[in-house]
Parts: structure tokens; sequence; C-alpha cells
């Protein structure tokens, strides 16, 4: 098997892939199967909007693909929060910038699971 890409996907695609996978092969072997209940379970989002939130991160705020997947695997609920999961970004960020990605984070709850 031969390694085509590498990128940080959030949890809800990990879980779309897994799902595939099962579709396609019938059962999954243990750590597979493991590992889609634990998606199961922590997957907030659903795909199409996890990845168009990730990607307004990046686009928007100038988040790195890392930390905006880490933001929407965990969609926090607080400037504290967010302030720790964005704080290997290298950069500080003003309190300004911080409540304007949780408003940004703040429109997907509706779509929460």
């Amino acid at each position: 098997m031969k390694v085509r890409k590498i990128e940080e996907v959030p949890l809800a695609k990990a879980k779309e892939v897994l799902e595939a996978v099962k579709e396609r092969w019938g059962e999954l072997k243990h750590f597979q199967q493991v590992t889609l209940d634990f998606l199961t379970k922590f997957a907030k989002l659903p795909v199409d909007k996890a990845e168009e939130l990730v990607n307004r991160l990046c686009l928007e705020h100038g988040l790195s693909r890392i930390a905006a997947t880490q933001v929407v695997n965990i969609m926090p609920k607080s400037v504290e929060e967010l302030r720790q999961i964005l704080i290997k970004e290298g950069k500080a960020f003003m309190p300004d910038e911080l409540k304007s990605i949780l408003s940004l984070i703040e429109e997907y709850y509706q779509y929460l699971e």
C-alpha cells in the first residue's frame, strides 16, 4: 500500500472514510471498529459542515489546517478553550480575534449531531 496524501481531516471525515471501508469490504478489523466507534461518539458536525468550517477558519482567520481541524473537532464554547487549542499556532491572538473565531464557530452549533 502506498501513501498518496497526508492531510489533517476532521473526525467526521475520518468517520465517513471508515464507514465507506465497512460498506465496501464488510466487517472491519478490530482496531478499525474501535476507531469507528470512537468517531461515531465524538464527531460533532456532519462531514460537509466540518470541512466548510475548517476551510473558513483557514481562509478568514489565517489558521493552519492543523489548528482549524482541532478547533472543529473540539468545537470550543469559550475564548479560554479556544486559546488553549490555538496556543501552538505560534501567534498571539488578540481577544477580539478570538471572539471573532468563536462567533464563526457558534454559527455551526446548529449542525451539532
